[in-house]
């Protein structure tokens, strides 16, 4: 059985559907530069992440300033799947107490994964208790006394 390997690409960002208008040109420099057999498949979809999507499960979600994405997706996500993300909206913090997610871990400034310590992340200073509903009326990432600039969680349920 034949392994697919597929990238989606979902933005309603004007320059990111302009972009992708030349999908031919992007998909021959990957053919021509790729290390493996299978073809390159690309999918691009121009549209509101929120709204009505027609996409499969997928391995990953890679949410980057972009609002609630985790949320909004999850049910497309593969149990056992990663989501990296940040939390310049509040999305790692989402991510980080709803109970389908597990936090794993956090890319630091070098670019290196790390797993450990992971408790002291997620924590106000005075340790406040988190107030969701705040946050997500926000629509702003908290300020934790430990941040890191990605967070990577495993889907669980």
């Amino acid at each position: 059985m034949k392994s697919r390997k597929a990238v989606f690409q979902i933005d309603n960002f004007k320059g990111a559907i302009n972009f992708f208008k030349h999908m031919d040109i992007i998909k021959e420099y990957i053919e021509q530069n790729k290390e493996y057999l299978d073809p390159c498949e690309i999918d691009f979809i121009g549209q509101d992440y929120t709204q009505l999507l027609k996409i499969e499960e997928v391995d990953l979600i890679i949410s980057q300033y972009a609002g609630f994405v985790a949320q909004a997706t999850k049910q497309f996500l593969k149990v056992g799947g990663i989501l990296i993300c940040n939390d310049s909206h509040g999305d790692a913090t989402l991510a980080r107490f709803d109970e389908g997610f597990k936090f794993i871990g956090i890319v630091d400034r070098k670019n290196k994964i790390q797993s450990n310590n992971l408790e002291n992340y997620f924590k106000l200073p005075k340790e406040k208790p988190v107030d969701l509903e705040e946050m997500r009326k926000k629509m702003k990432g908290l300020k934790y006394t430990l941040a890191a600039e990605n967070y990577l969680f495993r889907k669980i349920k």
